[in-house]
């Protein structure tokens, strides 16, 4: 039995909006509803009206081009369209924006369509969290790069394994992905690196395969200053942290060194995020040209994540169109969230911007910071951040605020949490020797954290005195 199936997607608009080709058939795109069959790779349009029925529209297909056949299904979205539900399914699409919709016509096995040899999906932890706009025009951006043929691209900079993701034209970079397996001391990592005995990352207090967790993590917290997210919108962190996802992914041309197959069990889970347009990093240029602004919210971010991999190679340079003013954009947050303060450290620290008091906005943002719920939106999103990191975070998180509001700078405030030379331990690490000192088993978490409070704050008050 001969057999047609008819599957509606998106219009190609780049043919579609080519002078002349619409009036070519005597129509316009201000007509209603615009089919577009391509058969053969030649694309026919044809008008459906409100009065039209499923049953005439078949007929039409069949008209076309000869599709005469005697089973035949029109789909919408993968669901089969049913009765005289063609003109609802038809202006729903109409009512988001598309006045045009691309239909594929495919006959028996004579049309055949070419298998993907990739996939791109979102990570879903709860049903109940809606990506905002934003990150589904990332993922279908980058879908629809991988479906015109532009393959992923290995960076050849830094440790672990990063690809650049192209756009339809393949002229410039939509996304960045980095797999959870290639990640520096992974076991596929690219660049040849030992694997991790002991799980410990190239930063202490870090762990080998949490850094997607990380990068996402240091996304979802740097929150506008309204506010944490607490609904789907695409309004702009504080720092200016990229929109980051968790995503399944498979391609060919990651890293696979026990060889490869078209199989889910070679897809692999990373992080994906925004690729920013850019003149450069901070490595390529003076900070003198650095706004003060766009330091402090760099400092800002950094020391409530106990940052221990802030350099120059990390930070973006941008230009905004409008009047050229430097845009400052902290990249690579996978050594975010240790454990221990150890190896923190901050590119920023010796500025002459990080010596400049906080503004009064900044302090303002800084005074509503709560660890405690930043944690509970971690867990939300899927992330049980470990007890030992929790605790790092709900330290570096009091010290940002006790800090600013004694009026110190974030270079006070970041000497306090960075070490001078790898042997001396920094202020912070000596704040919690002290409370560890008079902990006991009995302590609880909180009364361990008011310890460290009560210590810290004698601390500071020497700081302010200075």
């Amino acid at each position: 039995m001969s057999f047609a199936s008819v599957a509606l997607c998106p219009a190609l608009e780049e043919v579609v909006n080519f002078p002349g080709f619409i009036g070519r058939f005597g129509l316009s795109l201000d007509d209603p509803i615009l089919i577009f069959l391509n058969i053969a790779e030649s694309l026919n349009p044809m008008r459906v009206m409100e009065s039209d029925s499923l049953a005439s529209v078949k007929l039409r297909f069949q008209s076309i081009k000869g599709f005469f056949v005697k089973k035949q299904k029109l789909l919408y979205d993968g669901r089969e369209l049913a009765r005289d539900y063609l003109h609802h399914e038809l202006t729903l699409d109409g009512e988001n924006g598309e006045n045009v919709i691309h239909l594929l016509i495919k006959k028996s096995s004579k049309v055949i369509a070419k298998p993907k040899d990739f996939s791109v999906e979102h990570v879903v932890v709860h049903h109940e969290i809606e990506l905002p706009s934003l990150l589904k025009e990332l993922i279908s951006s980058t879908i629809e790069g991988l479906e015109k043929g532009n393959a992923p691209i290995k960076s050849s900079d830094g440790s672990g394994g990063a690809y650049f993701m192209q756009d339809q034209s393949g002229h410039k970079y939509v996304s960045v992905f980095k797999p959870i397996d290639e990640e520096p001391m992974a076991v596929n990592n690219p660049h040849g690196l030992p694997l991790s005995l002991d799980g410990e990352g190239l930063k202490k207090g870090t762990q080998v395969g949490e850094g997607a967790f990380r990068e996402v993590a240091a996304y979802l917290l740097d929150y506008p200053i309204t506010g944490p997210r607490s609904s789907p919108h695409d309004q702009p962190g504080f720092a200016g942290v990229p929109p980051t996802t968790m995503v399944k992914c498979l391609h060919k041309d990651f890293n696979h060194p026990n060889g490869y197959s078209f199989s889910q069990e070679n897809a692999k889970i990373g992080s994906l995020q925004m690729f920013v347009s850019n003149v450069g990093t901070c490595e390529d240029m003076g900070y003198g040209v650095f706004p003060v602004d766009q330091v402090h919210k760099l400092s800002v971010l950094d020391i409530r994540l106990a940052n221990a991999d802030r350099h120059g190679g990390n930070i973006l340079v941008s230009r905004d169109g409008n009047d050229g003013q430097i845009v400052l954009t902290p990249i690579d947050h996978g050594y975010c969230f240790p454990n221990k303060f150890e190896d923190c450290t901050f590119e920023w620290l010796y500025w002459p911007q990080a010596k400049e008091p906080y503004s009064s906005e900044t302090l303002e943002y800084i005074k509503h910071l709560d660890a405690e719920q930043d944690i509970e939106l971690l867990r939300f999103h899927g992330w049980e951040i470990p007890p030992s990191c929790a605790r790092v975070f709900r330290i570096s998180t009091m010290l940002l605020k006790k800090g600013a509001e004694k009026g110190l700078t974030p270079f006070a405030i970041g000497s306090i949490m960075c070490r001078e030379t790898l042997e001396k331990e920094s202020v912070i690490e000596q704040i919690i020797y002290e409370a560890e000192a008079i902990w006991s088993p009995e302590t609880t978490e909180e009364e361990f954290i008011s310890t460290v409070s009560d210590i810290m704050d004698r601390y500071l008050d020497q700081y302010s005195l200075n």
